[in-house]
């Protein structure tokens, strides 16, 4: 095992990313509010004080800072089906809790998500793996998936996922009006009865 330290990344390192962050964060918004079309590269350099010349150093147009934006929310994805997985037993309180973390990271991630479904970033060559990859972070606790057979874990799994996402997405991105407390509560009680949750 290799017993040297982590290397810190430099300071210009650090810079870099957080540049790169602040170009998508300005631009979600920019996006996620306006549009696509409405929103120019020149828009987006003005929000955050650059040139367009810096902009296209880190990314070659508009469509893949979009790309980018929408990878980076499958990510977030993946780690809060991680964190369900994480969770060491289930009960109303635990997956409840966990439905208002969830709620409460898209509420957060608003415009990220009207950019990320709007269409404009074709998922075919990563939706499968995605959703492998969040099934999988979702039933890492073997415990207490046992209760189901192999292909049953796997299917539920994907069921409410998928719920999930269309849900959130018609409430908290497209607008839905819904009861933040009664919605939680009814997504929580889909998911104790779809995993036998008393």
């Amino acid at each position: 095992m290799d017993s040297r330290p982590e290397r810190r990344p430099s300071l210009r390192e650090q810079q870099k990313r957080q540049t790169r962050a602040t170009i998508l964060d300005a631009a979600a918004e920019l996006i996620g509010q306006r549009g696509f079309r409405e929103t120019t590269i020149d828009d987006i350099a003005k929000a955050v004080g650059a040139s367009r010349a810096t902009l296209y150093s880190y990314f070659p147009s508009k469509d893949m800072i979009v790309r980018e934006i929408v990878i980076e929310m499958w990510d977030r994805a993946e780690s809060l089906y991680r964190d369900f997985g994480a969770l060491e037993e289930w009960s109303r309180a635990s997956i409840g809790g966990w439905v208002e973390h969830v709620v409460a990271t898209w509420e957060h991630s608003r415009d990220r998500l009207r950019v990320q479904s709007s269409g404009l970033v074709r998922y075919d060559e990563f939706y499968l793996d995605y959703h492998h990859r969040f099934v999988t972070a979702l039933t890492a606790n073997a415990a207490q998936w046992q209760r189901f057979d192999d292909a049953d874990v796997q299917t539920r799994a994907l069921l409410l996922i998928s719920g999930l996402e269309l849900f959130l997405n018609t409430w908290l991105v497209r607008g839905w009006p819904a009861d933040r407390a009664g919605a939680i509560d009814t997504i929580t009680d889909v998911w104790c009865a779809a995993l036998l949750v008393d």
